[in-house]
């Protein structure tokens, strides 16, 4: 399978866009569990992107999961918070998710058995809410990825706006801080979802 790129262009590009919408969203930035202010802080610690790539062979299962369920996987150091990547489960160990170099892209899920820490969570809304978050995102497969993909942006996607917009048009908000973009952490963080199951350790 082709593995995504990390370009340091990418989280530099989102740091300089974040200061240069901090005079105008000043109550954004300055609270302390908002995507923005995390992010902003991860970088003067010196994490970038996605976090280093460490491959690790996990033995999470994916057995039980269900269409609209999510997906997450992280690597050390990353910028956004605790957790690096998010896809959508849509059913026959297929996953939709974002990449630089392959826009909105069908996968298969065994590649999070990649991650050193993978969690699988379950959304607790009705399961016609779900086949209709899934079928939105199947409808944008092919669309353009860009890791600056502010909330009010339209047709310009990462992991985790696919997956948050999906879902949004069905009245069901993950965002529960109302920042400029949507992290895979407000997924993890979310009342919707309980926490099927996970493995490996935080650092």
């Amino acid at each position: 399978m082709k593995q995504p790129i990390n370009l340091l262009i990418f989280p530099l590009l989102t740091l300089l866009a974040g200061i240069m919408i901090l005079a105008h969203n000043q109550a954004i930035v300055l609270n302390p569990d908002g995507a923005t202010r995390v992010y902003i802080k991860s970088a003067l610690s010196g994490n970038v992107g996605y976090g280093n790539p460490l491959r690790h062979n996990n033995s999470i299962s994916f057995e039980g999961l269900e269409p609209g369920d999510i997906i997450l996987g992280a690597y050390p150091h990353c910028a956004y918070g605790d957790y690096s990547h998010a896809a959508l489960y849509i059913g026959s160990g297929q996953i939709i998710e974002g990449y630089a170099d392959l826009g909105i892209t069908r996968q298969s899920v065994e590649h999070f058995r990649e991650y050193p820490q993978v969690c699988l969570l379950r959304v607790n809304v009705d399961p016609a809410v779900k086949q209709a978050a899934v079928a939105y995102a199947t409808e944008q497969i092919g669309e353009v990825f860009y890791p600056v993909a502010f909330k009010s942006g339209q047709n310009i996607w990462n992991c985790s706006k696919i997956m948050w917009k999906a879902y949004q048009l069905q009245g069901v908000d993950f965002d529960d801080n109302q920042d400029l973009w949507v992290p895979p952490d407000s997924f993890y963080n979310s009342p919707y979802v309980e926490v099927i199951r996970e493995v490996g350790l935080l650092w």
